[in-house]
């Protein structure tokens, strides 16, 4: 009977802790961006004027906003359209924040689906390519079904260098963000055009 027992508890765990992290991901599924910003929405001239971006996306900065996240609060949204459609969002934060905002995402959101951070482990395993580059960055993504939410934070090696700048942000995008963008650049026409 006792040898029963560990491996049905171990077995128990293992599904519940599934089940939370999937429960998690469906809250931010059901978000689907931030705040009343809702990825796959039409643009409205509500939130300002479009301008063309770098890589082709159109592009809406909002840095009158008045938004939190708890008590963190939001320096600047930037809201990427792809023809008329919300396809990208950032979420730009104060860095002083990144703690605050990495565990108010981990216990909204449950543990990340994802770490591309260049943290301690990572700096120890890659020793040369940590010393390229003047920033350090911490990466995480939640992945629900049709959009990723990614934590970023960068950071100098060195503080008080000429690079020591800091940026933390929060990225929602479409899946097929890439995809849409080339689309995007290349003009692609269909029958509906003509």
């Amino acid at each position: 009977m006792k040898k029963l027992f560990l491996p049905c508890l171990l077995i128990a765990l293992a599904v519940l802790s599934i089940t939370a992290r999937a429960q998690n991901l469906k809250t931010l599924e059901t978000n689907n961006g931030f705040k009343n910003h809702k990825l796959g929405s039409k643009y409205t001239s509500l939130y300002g004027v479009k301008s063309k971006d770098e890589d082709g996306a159109e592009k809406v900065v909002i840095t009158y906003t008045t938004d939190k996240i708890g008590e963190i609060p939001v320096r600047r949204i930037e809201l990427f359209y792809l023809n008329d459609t919300l396809a990208k969002i950032l979420v730009h934060v104060s860095p002083e924040n990144y703690t605050k905002l990495i565990e108010a995402c981990k216990s909204s959101f449950g543990p990340p689906t994802a770490n591309l951070s260049d943290n301690e482990a990572t700096r120890k395993a890659k020793n040369e390519t940590s010393n390229s580059g003047n920033n350090y960055k911490d990466q995480y993504i939640w992945k629900p079904k049709k959009f990723s939410m990614e934590y970023f934070y960068t950071y100098p090696k060195v503080n008080g260098s000429a690079y020591s700048a800091r940026e933390l942000y929060l990225n929602y995008s479409l899946n097929d963000y890439t995809q849409r963008l080339k689309r995007v650049k290349n003009g692609n026409y269909s029958g509906k055009d003509f």
